[in-house]
């Protein structure tokens, strides 16, 4: 539809006389606003003279210039007398704007159509910083920046700077190693040589059935879940029979009231199903499989149990009897079997040893958001990626999202303002993606291979459950060498199997211990080792949930909004199993807490942390180190079979840094 047209649509057909259309066109150019814009703008001139309805002639259409050079002016003194007004120390008040929130919701499937904030660029403000950057909004919240942004064009425009904060943030030092993991047997690699064709140096295999992520959300029958979660229960029965050497006459209900000690496998599960929050020792109770207690309860007493670290949703088997009918005094938690570690033939390590021409591995790990909480800033991701291409030069980036997180305020408030230097506008937020974000992607080096895996809070993502399918690299519009994964997800880089979970399992687990031994060991060690007892990247269950008191009701009950959270699908939870029954040599599960990189159990765990913190401020990223393979070496195991195999053991091989981003 052309300009004319739209016109006439949205004014009516007083809108079709050539001096009245000039006119409009004209404001159109001068206050850089489109026709929906220009048609809020008269609504609210409308609104200000008390009339239902201004009729659209040239006298009306003068003081309407009037009106938008009086806004204008108001928005320019705000910005001045604010500045005047804050000392150094003081922080102004974030003031939200009024949108509704119900347009973005939890409608991920179809991305909504947003009205756009234009950016006005106020005189004043430019001689009192020095620059040509600090900006204002013409509507809703004033905001000063005085922030440089990166070197990307794209990024150098208005559209980029911060939503409501008018105090500049301090960056941290780019590049700083802030922990290290092995830093005294390992030296950093190199990574890719730009004068030699590295593609196809590290291979990246994916070890999952892409297919089985493709399933329809929403959609849960309670048959379903309760076959799956009936089913991991039995699952263990034989693993704990074969593990222990037990018989099946060992195994006994222990919701049946008995003098005999038994053994008893179930799932650890509060002793009231109207019970909320944190879960203590003493409520707390053991829910049976069908094929062993029909599914019923037995509460727990732990008084003889002088150390244990129990969680809900955990399976456990324990040792005891139910003397009474009303309780089982457990007398042993027996400590469930980990899994295998991968192994590779000679023949493998050879051709990996061939591909890399004996160099070590580099890869780089980040984990979203890539902008603070309350800003639409890429600058700290456009720069990282310059220094990607001409100081870390890695083989391999794998990227955590969310990218475009739903939770962010700007999201929620519908503060997206207009991008300038862009031909046509996006209308959607998958259009900020693909104009905003993806030139930035674009811009790594071809020769490294970037694997990118989704968030449950991801904008883009039509799959808003755990398991969530992989984005669609073509409708991303992203080149050849990114790769989508499902979330969670195990693959290989060369010979190394890495597993990625996107669900924050370190907060999300709330641990009922007992005993001073367990209580004093690392918090995360302990995370750690229930996720590959249970051999599940995500064990916990029900999942977690972030949620925010809305408002009381009539009876005084707190009625609460889901926010986010574990999003669990659970008919369709064995796809976040280790897959083929044995750990992954690295498993990397982003945090909210603390960044981290951990030996446990003779597998690598590492927590990238927030690429960027929540005020903007530059987060952290993993850059990681793997030695090639060498039989000949030592660092690999050797075990005896039919065909001589061996342990990666890269836990010993490996270095892994975080560092500023």
């Amino acid at each position: 539809m052309t300009v004319d047209g739209e016109l006439i649509t949205q004014f009516g057909p007083e809108a079709r006389e050539a001096s009245i259309a000039s006119i409009l066109e004209s404001l159109m150019k001068l206050h850089s606003l489109d026709v929906e814009e220009l048609y809020i703008r008269w609504e609210q001139f409308s609104y200000q003279r008390h009339e239902k309805q201004t009729d659209l002639n040239l006298k009306n259409l003068d003081s309407f210039k009037e009106f938008l050079q009086q806004q204008i002016e108001k928005k320019a003194l705000q910005v001045s007398s604010a500045s005047r007004k804050t000392g150094p120390m003081k922080k102004n008040k974030v003031v939200r704007g009024s949108t509704n929130n119900s347009a973005f919701g939890f409608s991920i499937p179809n991305t909504p159509t947003i009205k756009k904030r234009k950016l006005q660029v106020s005189s004043s403000t430019k001689k009192e910083n020095g620059h040509e950057n600090s900006l204002h909004f013409s509507e809703g919240t004033s905001v000063e920046r005085t922030q440089q942004l990166g070197s990307s064009p794209l990024l150098n425009s208005d559209a980029n700077r911060d939503v409501g904060v008018s105090t500049p943030i301090k960056l941290r030092e780019s590049g700083k190693i802030l922990d290290s993991l092995n830093p005294e047997n390992i030296e950093i690699a190199g990574g890719i040589d730009p004068n030699v064709e590295t593609a196809t140096k590290v291979s990246i295999a994916p070890y999952f059935d892409a297919k089985k992520y493709k399933f329809r959300t929403m959609r849960q029958k309670i048959q379903d879940a309760a076959d799956v979660l009936d089913e991991q229960i039995e699952a263990f029965h034989e693993l704990i029979k074969g593990h222990y050497k037990l018989s099946t006459t060992d195994f006994a209900d222990p919701t049946v009231q008995s003098q005999s000690e038994i053994y008893a496998i179930g799932r650890v599960v509060p002793d009231s199903a109207l019970s909320e929050g944190f879960p203590n020792i003493d409520a707390i109770a053991l829910e049976t499989s069908r094929n062993q207690g029909i599914g019923r309860r037995i509460r727990l007493d732990l008084e003889h149990v002088s150390e244990t670290s129990l969680f809900l949703g955990q399976i456990v088997a324990i040792k005891g009897k139910n003397a009474t009918g009303e309780y089982f005094k457990v007398e042993e938690v027996l400590s469930l079997p980990y899994p295998d570690s991968p192994v590779s033939t000679a023949n493998e390590i050879q051709e990996v040893q061939l591909s890399m021409d004996n160099a070590p591995m580099k890869a780089v790990i980040t984990a979203g958001p890539y902008t603070a909480d309350d800003k639409w800033d890429f600058s700290i991701l456009s720069d990282f990626v310059d220094r990607i291409n001409s100081d870390i030069k890695p083989h391999t980036i794998v990227m955590f999202g969310p990218f475009l997180d739903i939770t962010q305020s700007c999201i929620k408030e519908a503060n997206i303002p207009q991008f300038p230097n862009m031909k046509t506008q996006p209308k959607t937020l998958d259009e900020v993606f693909y104009k905003v974000v993806v030139p930035i992607l674009k811009r790594i080096d071809s020769n490294i291979q970037v694997v990118l895996l989704p968030s449950t809070r991801d904008v883009l993502s039509r799959h808003a459950a755990y398991p969530q399918d992989s984005f669609d690299r073509k409708m991303l519009q992203l080149p050849r060498n990114f790769k989508c994964f499902p979330n969670p997800s195990t693959f290989q880089l060369n010979e190394v199997f890495v597993g990625c979970s996107n669900v924050d399992i370190y907060k999300d687990m709330k641990e009922i211990t007992k005993g001073g031994s367990t209580s004093m060991r690392n918090r995360f060690d302990r995370v750690s080792e229930h996720v590959l007892q249970q051999r599940r990247y995500y064990p916990v269950f029900p999942g977690g949930l972030k949620k925010s008191l809305k408002f009381k009701d009539k009876t005084g009950k707190n009625i609460y909004e889901h926010i986010s959270g574990a999003d669990l699908d659970v008919p369709y939870l064995p796809l976040t199993e280790f897959v083929g029954g044995f750990a992954p040599d690295i498993i990397v599960i982003p945090s909210e807490l603390q960044h981290f990189a951990r030996v446990v159990r003779n597998v690598v765990f590492i927590n990238p942390g927030r690429f960027v913190l929540a005020k903007g401020v530059n987060g952290t990223f993993v850059q990681l180190t793997v030695n090639c393979p060498d039989i000949e070496s030592g660092d690999l195991t050797r075990i005896e079979d039919d065909e001589p195999t061996f342990l990666h053991n890269v836990w010993k091989r490996s270095r892994v840094d975080i560092l500023t981003s």
